[in-house]
């Protein structure tokens, strides 16, 4: 996949004054920021998916919108996961989250656009100014699916933009801004209800419901009139389009949210269920074990210590190995996508895992909320968050990272009593490193380069599990065995090319800028002429978990090590 935003286009962008207006904060907005919206067209771009290819997580830094122009797939957007629509444009807002992926079988090409959207500031309007203030969250324009009929217009209107935006004619791009800006004045118009839905929008009204009114009475009937369908057409659409009932949705909705309210100890059974929308707690606890495979108060009873994570997402690998799931931990859907889809439904409090420690004062304010017992820390944070820590609750550090994971999971599973946990999966990691290189298909003699691209420069970086797992587990040889691992210094192409490795394992940071240097450096001759690459290879890994270092995260990259060098 591949993400054009030139550094010519970039140098473009204005400076404007960012001022953030969610939906809570619109009534409290400034007067001077209610002035008439605009938008900034800043890049349009087609881009491709091979069948099958694994989602990677991308952090935007302005407004995008994706749309499908042919083939079948699915798009990540924040926490949610959703199936992408021909004839529907979906909106990212900044400083969030996406991953697109293709279906399994056919390919996928989309329109990404980049874009702006700003308030005039109208009292600096009236003086001449002009100064323009960057409407982050605006209700107008909130993120979601916005459907556009007829069938093909869309599509064929990105197209004509992306012909008209790259044609390098200064009136040909203002054309392509005045389109856009049209554009988006149909999806605000349709948003608003001013414009007659489809059926896809009508269901994902209705699917929108059901996730913000779950815990109220709702039938099949109050959810076709939401959506204006008869009943039956409801039911029968419903299901196709989303793979499961609207009643079947509704009761994962119900269920989830009661793990997490039967977690925070304070709720009876019979609150729980009234809090989900269920008035009898038989009922309930029948739908729960039905959908769990438990009953509510043996989910309770294995859950029973109020354990929290604190710092980064990673502690959730020494936490799960040994079969705990901690009551506060730090999840994003960039960051820890896959801790978030493996048992972010089971963990009560979430604290803000945007980059490690981003925001920790509001991460303690909400830790010390949650009242747990004990929090599990990395070694080395600043002395005012352990002060803080220890004020919440007793605290454990992990031995330090370079003592290494083995050491640092049983000195954990000790303070747990939970031992045995960590010794077997510490045996069964040597075990699927040992079969795995049975199974590789080429010598280990052979060297593996561990390489990454962030913004313009390659660097040579092999992190600590990377490192083990390469060299210690599978034992490949390292280009710089005088290194001192985990290393990370630049290269050039021509040095990426002569250190001679069997493979090349390179990683891309999946952000705007660097999205915009490997399209430019992947097409460029300097990158064709290398013999690696002329070879095939140089193998794209993602970042996560090959830059994880964590019990889990070795056991996912041996799993992936397996598929890369197996053949």
């Amino acid at each position: 996949m591949t993400m054009e935003s030139t550094q010519h286009e970039r140098n473009e962008m204005p400076q404007y004054e960012r001022h953030e207006s969610t939906q809570h904060e619109r009534n409290e907005l400034p007067q001077a920021a209610r002035g008439p919206l605009t938008a900034k067209l800043w890049n349009i771009e087609i881009a491709a998916w091979s069948g099958g290819a694994q989602p990677v997580q991308q952090l935007t830094t302005s407004h995008v919108l994706i749309v499908p122009l042919t083939g079948e797939g699915t798009l990540e957007l924040g926490e949610r996961r959703r199936r992408l629509y021909p004839d529907t444009a979906y909106l990212c807002l900044p400083e969030s989250t996406f991953a697109i992926a293709a279906g399994a079988v056919s390919g996928l090409s989309v329109a990404i656009v980049r874009f702006g959207l700003f308030r005039a500031c109208d009292c600096d309007r009236d003086r001449g100014s002009g100064q323009l203030a960057a409407a982050v969250g605006d209700d107008l324009l909130p993120e979601g699916a916005y459907p556009l009929a007829p069938a093909g217009r869309l599509a064929q209107r990105c197209r004509s933009l992306h012909e008209l935006w790259c044609s390098g004619d200064a009136l040909k791009r203002w054309r392509a801004e005045l389109d856009f800006q049209n554009w988006l004045y149909e999806m605000a118009m349709r948003r608003g209800g001013r414009c007659k839905d489809d059926t896809r929008a009508a269901l994902e009204r209705a699917k929108i419901y059901i996730e913000e009114h779950f815990s109220e009475e709702l039938t099949i009937d109050r959810l076709a009139e939401i959506a204006g369908l008869s009943a039956k057409y409801f039911v029968d659409i419903f299901k196709k389009t989303y793979g499961v009932s609207a009643h079947d949705y509704l009761t994962q909705i119900r269920i989830d949210q009661a793990k997490r309210l039967m977690l925070r100890g304070d709720l009876l059974l019979r609150d729980v269920a009234h809090e989900v929308g269920y008035d009898d707690e038989y009922y309930f606890s029948r739908r729960f074990k039905k959908t769990v495979g438990i009953a509510p108060s043996a989910f309770v009873k294995k859950r029973k210590r109020k354990i929290a994570a604190y710092g980064p997402t990673s502690l959730l690998g020494y936490l799960l190995p040994l079969h705990i799931v901690p009551y506060a931990a730090p999840l994003h859907p960039k960051w820890s996508r896959y801790y978030l889809d493996a048992v972010g439904a089971e963990i009560p409090v979430h604290l803000d895992g945007f980059r490690q420690n981003y925001r920790w004062a509001d991460n303690l304010d909400k830790l010390a909320s949650a009242r747990p017992e004990l929090i599990i820390c990395p070694a080395g944070l600043d002395a005012r968050e352990i002060s803080r820590l220890k004020e919440i609750a007793d605290v454990f550090e992990l031995p330090e990272e370079r003592l290494g994971w083995r050491r640092q999971l049983l000195d954990l599973a000790a303070l747990l009593d939970v031992q045995a946990e960590a010794e077997g999966w510490i045996a069964a990691c040597e075990r699927r490193a040992s079969e795995i290189r049975e199974r590789i298909a080429w010598p280990c003699s052979e060297t593996v380069l561990a390489a990454r691209l962030h913004k313009s420069q390659l660097f040579a970086g092999c992190g600590r599990g990377m490192a083990e797992v390469l060299h210690d587990l599978l034992g490949f040889l390292s280009p710089y065995p005088e290194a001192q691992e985990p290393y990370s210094f630049p290269i050039t192409p021509e040095q990426l090319d002569a250190a001679g490795a069997g493979r090349v394992l390179l990683t891309v940071c999946q952000e705007s800028e660097t999205l915009a240097s490997w399209q430019r450096l992947r097409q460029s001759p300097q990158w064709l002429s290398l013999k690696v690459v002329r070879d095939d290879r140089v193998i794209l890994v993602a970042s996560e978990p090959w830059r994880e270092y964590s019990p889990v995260a070795i056991d996912r990259m041996l799993e992936d090590a397996r598929r890369i060098f197996s053949g």
